[in-house]
């Protein structure tokens, strides 16, 4: 019989709250008595390492949790102020000051426009932003060495209208840039002449044509010189997810392309056997072709979280009606749902409570290990739950959501392979928006909640364990 793990509160002795105040960029909040972001409470003994609160209108973005940079000296926190994507650094003595790394107007920005796409590399000395030009013709590779002064430099530029942009770093000195270009009418370029260089009169030597738009996989060298490497596939790009060490990517779809699978050694790929978009959540690192990843149940009414093997085409269920798994720091997975659960009893009784549990899936030895959370939920909220995994720490920390009288409560819970045990780190009503990412080696937990008409808060949490 599954053994189950209920959810604890150990009371630790010391609570440390800090606040962060720089000109123009996040303020301190008041020292609260009791340890609160915006919609959550933190469980009375969780240690608050900072508790931030940012500028008046900003609000974060559901897909970009807090980026830990240069060794987890400084958080960058993304989401939305006066209609624009803006990047704040918090760094310093508890994370505490503030400054802005990126932006798409004001002193903050490298040149306006609008971001589509941003990513830290793995070290997290370089922030790359992908910017899109005022007139939307031209594609700017922006980077920014965060140990230095200055809003960063553009290395690489593309002509051309694009339906899709997307931006991952292959390792410290390379870029992935996946472009797929919007389709234009015959005898337009597609190219924006007033964002160009003015070039010389059509009759002079030195006269040069205008650039073709770029299209598919652009592999940006930062270092050096710096080049650009394209590699043409037959297949439409959409935002790319690669695998641990960059020999495949899936491209997830999106309204303009179906999902893909591209081997970047092979210069290959092949469309995936899932028609609608789906989101890869995790890579196996010892498995270079084994991805995680949410898709729509064959009703296409509700989803699930599936297990896939680029070279033996193996696919296998790991959770209904859920998006939260990973792999685990082997080739295990850990996933976030209802044993009992089936997709038939999801879409007929969306509203019907089933327990929260976490699955251990091992496997090499072929078996399952359930462990319960204490408490209920329903396939409908549990659709919505999340997680992020540490691999350094062997721990889960989840968004989950449970029914009550008035709205849904989110519930912040971490869960241990390592110790065998869970906790219930914060809680509150399900408004606004939550993310979180732990630290580099799985120390610390950040989370970002807030919404623009209330106000926006990151926290650092250190789980007991």
């Amino acid at each position: 019989m599954p053994r189950s793990v209920f959810i604890l509160i150990l009371a630790l002795s010391a609570t440390s709250i800090a606040s962060c105040s720089t000109r123009n960029a996040p303020k301190p909040g008041p020292p609260p008595v009791v340890a609160h972001s915006t919609t959550l409470d933190v469980i009375n003994g969780i240690k608050v390492l900072t508790n931030v609160e940012m500028p008046d209108g900003f609000a974060p973005i559901a897909t970009r949790p807090p980026i830990w940079l240069e060794e987890g000296e400084e958080i960058g926190v993304v989401g939305t102020q006066e209609g624009h994507t803006i990047v704040y650094g918090l760094g310093g003595a508890g994370w505490r000051t503030g400054r802005v790394l990126a932006a798409e107007t004001g002193p903050g920005a490298a040149e306006e426009g609008t971001i589509a796409d941003l990513a830290a590399s793995p070290n997290g000395l370089t922030l790359a932003t992908a910017m899109v030009a005022p007139g939307g013709n031209r594609v700017d590779v922006i980077i920014r060495d965060l140990i230095a002064t200055g809003s960063g430099n553009v290395i690489q530029s593309f002509n051309g209208r694009y339906d899709s942009i997307s931006m991952s770093w292959l390792n410290n000195a390379t870029i992935a840039l996946a472009l797929r270009r919007h389709p234009e009418p015959p005898g337009d370029s597609g190219v924006n002449h007033e964002n160009e260089t003015p070039k010389s009169a059509p009759d002079q030597p030195d006269a040069e044509l205008p650039p073709t738009p770029a299209d598919g996989l652009q592999l940006i060298v930062i270092t050096g010189a710096g080049s650009v490497a394209p590699l043409n596939f037959s297949c439409p790009m959409s935002a790319l997810s690669w695998s641990a060490h960059g020999v495949y990517a899936v491209g997830q779809g999106d309204s303009g392309a179906p999902p893909a699978i591209f081997d970047r050694r092979s210069s290959t790929c092949k469309r995936f056997h899932v028609h609608q978009p789906i989101h890869v959540l995790d890579w196996d690192n010892d498995d270079e072709g084994s991805f995680l990843y949410v898709g729509p149940d064959p009703s296409r009414r509700t989803i699930g979280v599936f297990k896939y093997n680029i070279a033996t085409g193996a696919e296998h269920l790991m959770g209904v009606s859920t998006g939260a798994a990973s792999f685990t720091a082997g080739s295990d997975t850990v996933t976030l749902g209802n044993l009992a659960l089936s997709f038939k009893q999801a879409i007929e009784r969306p509203e019907a409570p089933v327990l929260a549990q976490i699955a251990i899936a091992q496997s090499e030895q072929g078996r399952v290990d359930v462990k319960s959370l204490g408490f209920d939920t329903w396939p409908e909220m549990l659709a919505q739950s999340t997680m992020v995994y540490s691999k350094d720490a062997d721990e889960a920390a989840m968004q989950i959501y449970a029914p009550s009288m008035a709205v849904p409560w989110r519930k912040i819970v971490t869960y241990s392979l390592r110790y065998d045990s869970a906790f219930l780190l914060a809680q509150g009503p399900a408004r606004g928006t939550v993310t979180m990412s732990w630290s580099l080696r799985g120390r610390w937990l950040a989370f970002l909640d807030g919404e623009a008409t209330t106000r926006t808060v990151m926290t650092v949490l250190e789980p007991p364990r």
